[in-house]
């Protein structure tokens, strides 16, 4: 292994950043092109060497597997979550918790988006997926990250079809509530408003 070889990979895995990123042309393709360099990347970058930046781009990977939007969507969403169960392998709560923490984060995405399979379980995963990455995603420490996640989970909840329906839209709301705390109007408009309208989407199936 030669320092260029570590060079190569990394600029692989930037390249593969930039391609998830680009906003012009074809999302498709160029979300393909992503994949293609990060799993030119993992040739070198592998668990046993060079653990920490194997996990980085295997999380980079489940990132751009997860927006896929051509070919099967199941499938992308079920490549997205291995690759996010790998990273998490060397992702560690006790040593690397803000990674932890995020790939948690986008593990309960994945499982939020799974239409295939149990519906029900594939939601009670994520909603266990964003309760442990809020152990780390505190209100004081990271009062966004922790917002977003309240409102990940909230939209979970307002999904979930076993169990009390009534209870599950009640979480729904207290976590929307619970986000709105920190995205406020004045502060964050955009991300306000979104948790507005699923407070108002939630409310209509209540009453």
């Amino acid at each position: 292994m030669t320092c260029f070889s570590l060079d190569w990979a990394m600029t692989q895995n930037n390249l593969g950043i930039a391609y998830r990123n680009l906003p012009a042309g074809d999302r498709g393709q160029n979300l393909q092109n992503a994949i293609q360099c990060y799993e030119a990347a993992l040739r070198v970058r592998t668990e046993t060497d060079f653990p920490l930046d194997w996990a980085g781009t295997q999380n980079n990977l489940g990132l751009a597997y997860a927006d896929l939007p051509a070919g099967d969507r199941e499938q992308n969403l079920q490549k997205a979550i291995q690759c996010y169960e790998a990273a998490l392998r060397v992702y560690t709560e006790t040593d690397f918790p803000l990674q932890w923490a995020a790939t948690q984060n986008n593990l309960g995405i994945s499982y939020g988006n799974m239409s295939s399979g149990d519906r029900g379980q594939n939601l009670q995963k994520a909603i266990q997926c964003y309760g442990v990455a809020l152990r780390v995603y505190t209100e004081t420490e990271f009062p966004r990250k922790w917002a977003g996640t309240q409102n990940n989970l909230g939209t979970v909840y307002a999904n979930l079809p076993a169990g009390d329906r009534t209870q599950n839209l009640q979480n729904a709301i207290q976590c929307y509530e619970a986000a709105l705390r920190i995205l406020t109007e004045t502060e964050f408009p955009r991300e306000w408003a979104i948790v507005q309208e699923n407070v108002k989407n939630v409310q209509k199936q209540i009453t």
